[in-house]
Formats: C-alpha cells, sequence, structure tokens
C-alpha cells in the first residue's frame, strides 16, 4: 500500500529567557505506561506522552493540535494549513521563531491534514533545547502574533504550494475521487485549501480561528528521544500547566456522510501524457477494527508480485502498477486505488479491465497464504515504524488525530489477530459497486447500501479504557553522538575478494540492524550505452532467482520485517539491506542468493520497463522534470558515447524499450562484482558472526570487467538564460548551475560551503534566497541554493533552485540575479557569518544522531580514504573562518557570468 499523501499540506525546514506565564503551575498526574509510552495529564486538559530512548542521541518535541481541514466551515477553506504557516512568524514573548530555529539547527516541521496540525523539532540532546523547544511550543500555543502584514506575504507561498500540487496528474486525481466519493463530510476538501480562501481570508478572521482550537485542552505533547524525564516534567508543569483551561467547548464535528446512492464517475482532461484511473471506495474510521483487516486486503490486492489485482492487471500488462492509499482519518474515511496505464494503451479498455477486477474483490475466496502474507507485511512497518523512536513520536501525529494514541497499539493488536473470516467479510460489506467512485450514475433497485460504522467520543474512551499493551521491550544502550565514540565502536575488515567492510557497534531498538554497500564496477569501454541496461538490472535482481521466486523472497523478507534495495548507475552499484538480529543470516542468504543465481525471466523485464516509462512519460510535460533535465544537458554536453552523456527523457524512455534480457545477463555475469566495494553494518552484531556472513554474501561476488574509474570533464558554463513553455501548469520552476574546479580536500571548500550557507541553503529560511524570495517577496513556496563538489575529482558546481507560480516569473528572476549580485558585490555581514557558523554546529551534532550518517561516513573512509575525523575537522574550520575568507571565496568561485538558468511553466499565463 503505497502512502501518498496527496493533500496533506507541509511547511518543512531544517534548520528568549523571558517566562512567559506567572500563574499557579501543577505538576503534571501520571495515567500510565503503555509499551514505553507514558502517558500523563494536566486540569487545564493537555494531554502528555513521554518516550525515552537513550540510545538516540536526538530528541524530539511534538505538539499535535486536533484541528485540521475537517473542521473548517464556509468561506474556511485552507483556514487551519495557513495558520500553520502563520505560527513560524513569531510570538510575543519568544519573538522570532524562524531566526531562533535557524540558530539552533536541527530540524523543524509543521504539517496539517485532515483532522490535526502538529509542531516538531529535532535537535541533538541537552537540557537547553529541551527547555527551549518546550517553552517555544507553550507560547506558540497562545501568543502568536499573526500580523496582517505576514499574512499578506504568506498567502502567495501557500498559493504557490497549491500550485505545485496542481501540476501532479497524481495528486488531481486523487483530490477528485475524494472530492467526488464525499458530498458533506469536509475530508472531500484538500488540505490546501481553496485558493480563494486562501488569499481572501484576513488576520482577524484567522486569530479568531486559531485561539479557538490551540487551546491545551485541544492538544497532545509529545516528547521522544533521549532527554531527562524528571527535567522534562519539571520545564511542563513551568510553560504548560499555568495555560488556562478555556471556558469555551468545542463540541466538534458532526457531520456524518451519507451511504452513496450509486457508483460515481468523473473525467478530468488536462495537457498530460500521463493516464491515469483511480477508484474510491468509502471504509472504516481507524478506531473501528475493519481498519487492520482492509489494511490486510489491500495487500492482498495490490503487492508485487503476490497481489491479485497486480497479477490479473500488471502481469498481464494491461496496466503498468497499481497501488492503493488508506488515511489514518478519525471518522469513516475513504480507500483510494491508482492504476497506470501506458499511453499506448487504449483508456477505455483499460478502464474496463480495471472494473472487472475490481468487481471481483467481494466474491474472491481468499487464501490462508493471503492472509499470512498480508499479516507479516504490516507487522513488519509497524514493527520498523515503532522501533525508530524519533520518527515513531512523529507518526504517532496521525494516531492522535484519529482520536487517541492507544488506537495505534489496538490496530497492532487487531492486525495479529486477522482471521480470513475478517478479510472476506471486509470484501464483502465495502467493495460494492454502489460504494464506488469511478464511473458513471446506474440506478438499480433493492441495492445493500453501506454504512460504516461512526465513532463517537465516548466510544473511543470506552474502547481504550484499561488497554495495557504488550510487555516493554528492552532498552537500547546509550550511544553518545561523536567521531570518537564512533571509532572507538568501529571494526573495519577485509574480505577474500579485496572488499573492505565496516561495523558500527550500536544498540538500535528492537536489535535492528541497517547495512549499506558501494560496489564501483566497470569501466569506460565496457560501461558504454549501458545506463539503462544498469539501471533495469539492479530493478530486477529481487525478480527471482534459481532456488526462489520472486514472490518468495518478497514473503520471506515480509516474514522477517526485512527489506533489500538495490540500485545501479554510472559506475555504482549501490545496494541497502534493513533487518533484525536474529534474521541478518537469513537475509544475508538470500541477498548471496540475489547475487549469485539472478534469473531475469522475460516477464518481469517486459512489466519493469512498462512501469519504468509509464513514469518517465508523466514527466515528459512536468516543468520540474523537463528544467532539472534541460540544465544538466546545456551544463553537462557529453557526446552520446561517454557514460556520462544525459539522456533526454525521451531518449530514457526509448532506451529502456531496446533492454533485452541477453544484456541484462551480460551486466550481471561480467560487470557487476563487489571486488571494488565496501559496506557498512550498524547494529549489536557480533563481529566474528557480521564478517562471516559477508564473507559468504559478497566473498565470491567479483566482476569479469575490470574496475577503472572515468574521470568527468570539467565543461566551463556560460551565462544563459532559457525558457520552456509547459502549457496547462499551474506551477512553474527555475534551475540555475554554474561549474568550477574544486574537489573537498581543497583549502577553500570550507569557506564555500559557508558562503553557500549564508547564500542560499543554511538556517531555518534565513538564507538570503529564501529570506528575499519567500519572506520578504512572498514569490516562491521554495527556493534555495546547493553545492555539488566531489571527493575523487574537482568537477565541482553550485546550483539554485525556486518554484513560483508562472505569472511570477520575471520577479523571481529579478529577485535570484539581485541577491546574487549583492552577495558578489558588497559581501556578507559577519552577523550572518556568526549566526550560520551555529546553526552549522547544530545541524551537524544533530546528523550524528543519525545512523545514516554513521554508516556514510565509515563508508566514505573505506571506499576513498577519508578519515571519519574530516567530519570534526570540516566543523573546526568552518568555526575558525574569517569573514574575509568566505567573501573572497564566493567571488573566485561564482560569477553572474557563468550561470545557466532555465524557467520551465506556463509563461502565457496572466
Amino acid at each position: 500500500m503505497k502512502n501518498l499523501l496527496f493533500g496533506m499540506a507541509v511547511l518543512f525546514f531544517t534548520g528568549a529567557a523571558n517566562p512567559i506565564f506567572s500563574q499557579k503551575t501543577e505538576s503534571p498526574t501520571f495515567v500510565g505506561n503503555i509499551e514505553g509510552v507514558k502517558e500523563y495529564s494536566l486540569s487545564n486538559g493537555m494531554r502528555v506522552l513521554l518516550l525515552s530512548d537513550q540510545s538516540q542521541s536526538n530528541m524530539v518535541v511534538n505538539i499535535v493540535y486536533n484541528v485540521g481541514s475537517k473542521d473548517e466551515g464556509y468561506g474556511e477553506k485552507g483556514m487551519a494549513h495557513l495558520l500553520e504557516h502563520m505560527l513560524f512568524k513569531s510570538t510575543k514573548n519568544m519573538g522570532d521563531i524562524k531566526k531562533q530555529l535557524s540558530d539552533k539547527g536541527g530540524q523543524a516541521n509543521g504539517t496539517t491534514w485532515f483532522d490535526r496540525t502538529n509542531y516538531f523539532e529535532i535537535f541533538p540532546s541537552s537540557d537547553e533545547n529541551l527547555k527551549w523547544s518546550l517553552q517555544m511550543e507553550a507560547d506558540r500555543m497562545i501568543n502568536a502574533t499573526i500580523l496582517q502584514s505576514d499574512l499578506d506575504k504568506e498567502f502567495s507561498v501557500v498559493r504557490n504550494e497549491f500550485e505545485i500540487g496542481e501540476n501532479d496528474p497524481t495528486r488531481v486525481m486523487m483530490q477528485n475521487v475524494f472530492s467526488s466519493g464525499y458530498t458533506w463530510h469536509n475530508y472531500g476538501n484538500s488540505t490546501i485549501g481553496s485558493k480563494e480562501d486562501i488569499e481572501r481570508v484576513k488576520a482577524p478572521t484567522l486569530r479568531k480561528f486559531y485561539e479557538k482550537y490551540y487551546q491545551p485542552d485541544n492538544a497532545t505533547l509529545i516528547v521522544a528521544g533521549k532527554f531527562d524525564e524528571k527535567n522534562a516534567l519539571q520545564y511542563i508543569s513551568e510553560y504548560f500547566s499555568a495555560i488556562p483551561k478555556p471556558s469555551r467547548e468545542l463540541g466538534g464535528t458532526y457531520t456524518v456522510e451519507p451511504a452513496q446512492n450509486g457508483e460515481k464517475y468523473f473525467e478530468i482532461k488536462r495537457n498530460n501524457d500521463q493516464q491515469i484511473i483511480a477508484a474510491g471506495y468509502h471504509t472504516s474510521a481507524f478506531a473501528d477494527k475493519d481498519y487492520a483487516a482492509l489494511a490486510a486486503l489491500y495487500e492482498i490486492l495490490t503487492s508485487d508480485p503476490s497481489g491479485y489485482l497486480y497479477k490479473s492487471l500488471v502481469e498481464t500488462q494491461k496496466i503498468s502498477s497499481v497501488w492503493t492509499f488508506s488515511p489514518v482519518v478519525r471518522d469513516p474515511g475513504m480507500v483510494y486505488f491508482n492504476f497506470d496505464v501506458p499511453k499506448d494503451k487504449d483508456l477505455n479498455q483499460a478502464t474496463n479491465f480495471v472494473k472487472a477486477e475490481l468487481d471481483k474483490v467481494a466474491s474472491t475466496k481468499y487464501t490462508t497464504d493471503d492472509l499470512k502474507r498480508a499479516k507479516a507485511k504490516l507487522i513488519k512497518d509497524i514493527e520498523n515504524e515503532k522501533n525508530n523512536t524519533i520518527n515513531f513520536a512523529i507518526n504517532l501525529t496521525e494516531i492522535v488525530g484519529a482520536g487517541n494514541y492507544k488506537l495505534g497499539f489496538l490496530y497492532r493488536d487487531n492486525v495479529e489477530k486477522l482471521t480470513l473470516e475478517d478479510i472476506n467479510r471486509v470484501a464483502q460489506k465495502y467493495f460494492k459497486t454502489n460504494n464506488r467512485t469511478l464511473g458513471v450514475f446506474r440506478p438499480s433497485s433493492n441495492e445493500e447500501r453501506v454504512f460504516p460504522t461512526e465513532f463517537r467520543e465516548n466510544q473511543i474512551a470506552d474502547l481504550v479504557k484499561g488497554y495495557k499493551g504488550k510487555a516493554l521491550e528492552k532498552e537500547p544502550a546509550p550511544f553518545e553522538a561523536s567521531i570518537a565514540n564512533l571509532k572507538k565502536n568501529l571494526t573495519e575488515g577485509k574480505l577474500s575478494n579485496g572488499m573492505k567492510y565496516g561495523l558500527i557497534n550500536k544498540e538500535l531498538k528492537g536489535e535492528k540492524v541497517q547495512g549499506s554497500f558501494r560496489f564501483r564496477i566497470g569501466n569506460e569501454k565496457d560501461l558504454q550505452d549501458k545506463n539503462a541496461v544498469a539501471s533495469i538490472t539492479a530493478a530486477l535482481l529481487k525478480a527471482g532467482t534459481k532456488n526462489k521466486t520472486k514472490e518468495q523472497i518478497q514473503d520471506e523478507l515480509d516474514e522477517m520485517k526485512s527489506s533489500i534495495n538495490l540500485y545501479a548507475y554510472g559506475q555504482s552499484f549501490i545496494l541497502n539491506i534493513s533487518t533484525y538480529k536474529q534474521y541478518y543470516p537469513k537475509v544475508m542468504g538470500i541477498l548471496q542468493d540475489i547475487l549469485t543465481n539472478s534469473i531475469f525471466p522475460e516477464t518481469e523485464l517486459s512489466k519493469t520497463v512498462i512501469e519504468t516509462n509509464t513514469w518517465l512519460e508523466g514527466q515528459l510535460k512536468d516543468p520540474n522534470a523537463i528544467a532539472n533535465n534541460e540544465v544538466q544537458r546545456l551544463a553537462s554536453p557529453y557526446p552520446k558515447t561517454s557514460i556520462f552523456y544525459i539522456s533526454s527523457l525521451q531518449e530514457r524512455i526509448d532506451d529502456n524499450k531496446k533492454v533485452t534480457r541477453a544484456q541484462i545477463m551480460d551486466f550481471y555475469q561480467n560487470i557487476m562484482g563487489a571486488s571494488n566495494g565496501v559496506g557498512t553494518i550498524i547494529g549489536n552484531l557480533d563481529p566474528k558472526l557480521a564478517a562471516a556472513e559477508l564473507e559468504k554474501t559478497f566473498g565470491k561476488f567479483t566482476a569479469k570487467s575490470k574496475f577503472v574509474e572515468v574521470k568527468p570533464t570539467f565543461f566551463e558554463t556560460k551565462k544563459q538564460d532559457k525558457n520552456i513553455i509547459t502549457p496547462d501548469k499551474e506551477n512553474a520552476v527555475a534551475l540555475g548551475t554554474s561549474s568550477f574546479r574544486m574537489a573537498q580536500d581543497h583549502p577553500d571548500y570550507p569557506a564555500l560551503v559557508m558562503a553557500n550557507e549564508i547564500l542560499g541553503s543554511g538556517g531555518f529560511l534565513s538564507a538570503r534566497l529564501p529570506m528575499r524570495l519567500r519572506e520578504k517577496d512572498g514569490i516562491s513556496y521554495g527556493v534555495g541554493s546547493y553545492l555539488s563538489v566531489p571527493i575523487t575529482n574537482d568537477v565541482a558546481s553550485w546550483n539554485y533552485y525556486a518554484y513560483l507560480n508562472p505569472t511570477k516569473r520575471d520577479a523571481v528572476e529579478a529577485a535570484i540575479k539581485e541577491e546574487v549580485g549583492k552577495a558578489l558585490a558588497s559581501g556578507f555581514t559577519q552577523e550572518e557569518l556568526d549566526s550560520n557558523k551555529k546553526s552549522y554546529a547544530n545541524e551537524r551534532k544533530t546528523n550524528l544522531g543519525m545512523e545514516n550518517t554513521l554508516i556514510n561516513l565509515v563508508n566514505t573512509q573505506l571506499l576513498f580514504g577519508v578519515p571519519v575525523e574530516k567530519f570534526d575537522e570540516q566543523n573546526t574550520k568552518i568555526q575558525n573562518l574569517k569573514l574575509s575568507e568566505v567573501n573572497d571565496a564566493l567571488k573566485k568561485y561564482l560569477s553572474e557570468n557563468n550561470i545557466i538558468s532555465v524557467f520551465a511553466g506556463d509563461f502565457n499565463k496572466k
């Protein structure tokens, strides 16, 4: 089941000591402990959840308000999301929220959905960060300024976010399924809202909405990761308990969607090559036990390769792919089915095929193997989420929005208790033609209409009352986020074929194990004209071996809550694994089978090409895809014979069609190998056992083709501005690049990194480009810059991006050029340098608390000989930079005369 958040509005960023209240405070009251989730309450109605994980080096503060697009009235569509944006502006006591978040580094985000809005901050664990986050969220709860001057700028940013979604055919289709399927309930409205309402709402109206819903009795505060629980409770008491419980009664929403009277049909006609068939069925609320049975049914229907719809539609090549999405919601929801159709297929005929297969869902007799397979996949996903404490705390947002955090545990319990009767029952109950949104209205008599069960507040309270959960799991050991500690817990070695490996001894929650491997392959001669072959070969490695079918491989991985992902491009073959300590040997055994015994069935090759090309066809008229492809082709004009040649989107489609099984077998048998590669595993594994399994898996995985690194060519870019018209597209994009010579070991590299931080990538929207285009002018939802500086060669580039309304094209171009010109002419200020040094250091510390960062550091050391100590050395160099060095580096490597800019969008719009 694909979790595509079609309407979730997201404000994403990376990036005061005065007391807030003077009222009497109280200590939070302990309510209970459900599997490590400690619940507390305050007399003002606020719920508090604490999730301690001392193995983390980071902490997250996440606050969830039970208000979303469901709660919006006439003329208020999009108000919850717009308010989410506004609450990143300022508060009465804390001042500029973005500036302080920027100074602290870390990561922060705000999201809005049907039933809830949330805000969270991830920081390195410290008492200072914990106290600041709690103090800030308490002040933001009731003291946001919500100024009309800020709103005047922000509504354009939100409108641009709306327009970005309008360019995506899949999002447009999903939104129309929901809006057509719901007659009265607000789940039919997009969270981003109505463009007209967004543009017309005034600050006083927005403040009324804020004062009604942003109150302690409508909030759940979640603190997770590594933190001092005693201090957390003290700060919560100090900052939140003093907020009085409001006198108003929310009352809640009471609209119930009536049963559908017949099948609904809609059609959208827009300028795009992508063909999509979509279907929606009214289903259950998350609190309903039917939700678990339905989730299993979706897996049974759509999973690759065992799904019934997958087998009947994708394997027969009637369509190219199928997936589902069923949001976690408070009231009876809807499941969305997406069927992608290649443009060379007849859409009417494909629609008839889809409807015929959907009509079979209710009458199919599912098997115990179907149930076992689906339960394994769902339980794997549940366990993997639970064992990542930071993500788990953030994902609890959805469960809280659905009514109560304990519902997540009940859902898991319901999955574990599923029977075959449950699957057949929900299939028969919900999958009726008159409950579907897809086709035309067809009158009929004696219809058995579907009435999903409604859950009132008291029913949910009764449902979770006294729930105890499972026994608490063993807490993983603490792990200090530092390079010194990484080295202390690192074991390095070499296999018989020359492959190097690293083992990081770190206990992960649930005894999880992660691994990442990177193999350098081939040479210029052997890789010529093989870009498509390489990509498809990697995609097909799990399509079956001499010993196991594709279905058996996927079933075994799901049973072990594990995954294997493989990619190939250029001279890189990338392999990632995720598993658990007890399953590590078995997963490595499956991997060995894949690497040595894959058979690449013709039918799977054909399906993969069709699926890949269907996706590419959807990109042919997408402004972002077009601009990205074109700016690369202009900046790197390699000949077609080069392995670095940038194919056009249509060329990629044509090349994929030419790939044969013989080419794949040749690539697999002669070019793929591990001799010139490295890999790092993180987890609490016995080093001897881990190394022995690596030897079994990779020791004999050698390539016949000799690896010889192909160095890229340096092309000096020259000033060029190019417009590409993409008709009938609501959003546009601007991309730019400028080339220069530099490797990461160059003395100027730290200074250029900091220059780029100040110009376009650093802080919490505080870099110059986002401050100008988003915060000041309000003409771009997303804008910034980034560096691409390699390790082993000196072909580098500076790049920028901006998303915009097509009518703002000239204003965006002028603003970007003006800001770059000002930086080059006048340089940066000492205040900017000091602020970005601090946020850069904090962000680096946050990254060290993430498993992927540790793995990448070790792999870089093994592959390129870059010691892990360079991570700290880089920050030391940054902190010691002088302002003159930063300004000089920018002027030395960036010139307005060398920037290629590509603008793609419907610039004929008025």
